[in-house]
């Protein structure tokens, strides 16, 4: 029987549920649910998960979350902004396994909603050891990726915050999450709705705007400055983009063409210098699905990992069986060689 997989998706105005069957990819069910308090999301997304059998789960979830298993706050979303206040400090992760009443074996995996991708896009290429995956629409978040794992560190990391240059003339000032002085934040600066203030419309127009806007070329100009501080930082062999706004496909030769610019050959490897770039700064393998795979690819290595355990405790026995007759044969020679 093919393994079943559950997944759940969190997000600042849908959450995304999902059973795939054989591979996280596979897709086969999907439901969504309007993104409210948590007291209301939690247990519509519990009931529709109820209705379906599935060997393991993967949530993840917009942040900022606690990662790190050994914390008494584990499974939350925690200092999230204003805009999310409802979802401060909101245990997640707890409330919908004890909701589905699952056992503290059940394999659950629980990352951020861009780790959780980035390791997807990861798996889907195996000449690669790392990969950083950047979602920018209402927002800008990137995961990251070092050999097979997901780099969390002190928390995870936030690096739609990162401070970037400001495009040339650009006087826009940016809603800024840190508020510091002086600070231009990359999702302040090329967010949905700062593109469609510089361009003097509302977000569902954006797609209406015409590909030799200005307005692309600064969204161009910000995300190719993030490029050039993540290659400069982490060095990943691809960099991944994903979201809303980057559903404009005029943006990625673009961006590829100031980060090369930006960088002027300072990093000279011909990925980064020749048209292999193409190959570096590119879309997701799952389009608009990145997030709700990602979750389900946290499932699939939660249950892998519970699999490894299992067959190491099985292996035990023996290893010791094996252990134990090669003391006995030691001990025998020695008694041996004591009598000679």
């Amino acid at each position: 029987m093919p393994i079943i997989y559950a997944g759940v998706e969190t997000g600042g105005t849908t959450w995304v549920t999902s059973i795939a069957v054989g591979s996280p990819s596979n897709i086969t069910e999907r439901g969504e649910f309007e993104t409210t308090s948590p007291e209301e999301v939690i247990p519509r997304v519990v009931e529709w998960l109820k209705q379906h059998k599935f060997d393991a789960l993967g949530i993840c979830s917009f942040g900022p979350i606690d990662v790190h298993e050994d914390s008494d706050t584990y499974g939350f979303i925690t200092t999230v902004p204003d805009t999310k206040k409802a979802w401060r400090n909101a245990d997640v992760l707890n409330k919908i396994k004890s909701l589905l009443e699952l056992p503290d074996s059940f394999p659950i995996g629980w990352d951020t909603d861009v780790n959780a991708p980035a390791l997807a896009e990861y798996d889907s290429d195996d000449t690669i050891s790392s990969c950083a995956y950047v979602t920018v629409g209402t927002g800008v978040g990137v995961g990251l990726v070092i050999g097979g794992h997901p780099v969390h560190g002190l928390l995870h990391g936030e690096g739609g915050h990162i401070s970037v240059p400001r495009y040339p003339g650009d006087e826009y000032p940016g809603a800024k999450n840190l508020n510091c002085e002086n600070f231009d934040e990359l999702e302040s600066m090329c967010c949905s709705s700062a593109l469609a203030a510089r361009a003097n419309c509302t977000v569902s127009q954006l797609k209406d705007l015409p590909d030799d806007h200005k307005v692309w070329d600064i969204a161009a100009h910000y995300l190719a400055c993030m490029c050039v501080n993540f290659i400069l930082a982490a060095s990943p062999e691809k960099i991944v983009l994903s979201g809303g706004v980057m559903l404009r496909k005029c943006l990625f030769p673009m961006i590829r063409a100031k980060t090369q610019l930006y960088l002027n050959t300072y990093i000279n490897v011909p990925t980064i210098t020749t048209d292999a770039i193409d190959k570096v700064i590119v879309p997701s393998e799952h389009g608009n699905k990145a997030g709700i795979v990602g979750a389900l690819f946290l499932g699939k290595i939660a249950l892998d990992e519970k699999n490894k355990g299992s067959l190491a405790r099985a292996a035990a026995p023996q290893i010791m069986s094996h252990a134990l007759v090669a003391l006995a044969a030691v001990a025998l020679y020695s008694v041996i060689t004591r009598k000679k």
